[in-house]
């Protein structure tokens, strides 16, 4: 799977942000209706928040990866966040969360939700994406870090799915 190709500079959310996840998701969802991204932003923030109560989506090592379906998404979206001053997910490290990658989705994408999360759990284990993502100041900078840490990956399985 070559994730980065789902991956738009208009979806990355660059924030300074230090708060509960609840705050984050709010000001996340905000950031997504004034990209025009989406309509109904007390749904999908809704959504994240119920995600989040059934079990954390901090994964390890200074990431999270949170992921719903909802009709209100004609097509996949994959978004990543860089929280700058990091925040508790409830990660099971116990670790701050710096970088979130975030999946979005109709129920139709089941299957790519799947590839996706096991691509992140990849890169957040094989490479050095949350470090490096941490000195990222643009959107064009993250988006760069993130490609050539799937193509390490990609390379080292002999290429893309």
């Amino acid at each position: 799977m070559q994730l980065s190709k789902y991956l738009k500079k208009e979806t990355i959310f660059i924030t300074d942000f230090h708060g509960t996840t609840d705050n984050f998701y709010s000001e996340y969802t905000g950031y997504l209706k004034e990209k025009g991204m989406i309509d109904d932003r007390e749904t999908i923030k809704r959504l994240f928040i119920k995600r989040e109560n059934v079990q954390s989506t901090g994964i390890k090592k200074g990431a999270a990866a949170p992921h719903i379906f909802s009709s209100e998404f004609r097509e996949f979206i994959f978004s990543l966040a860089l929280v700058k001053k990091g925040m508790d997910f409830k990660a099971p490290d116990q670790k701050e969360v710096y970088l979130v990658f975030i999946l979005m989705s109709n129920e139709r994408d089941v299957s790519l939700h799947l590839k996706a999360l096991a691509l992140i759990a990849r890169l957040v284990n094989q490479t050095d994406i949350v470090e490096a993502a941490k000195n990222a100041q643009t959107p064009e900078e993250l988006v760069n870090i993130f490609v050539q840490r799937e193509k390490s990956i990609n390379i080292s399985d002999n290429g893309p799915e």
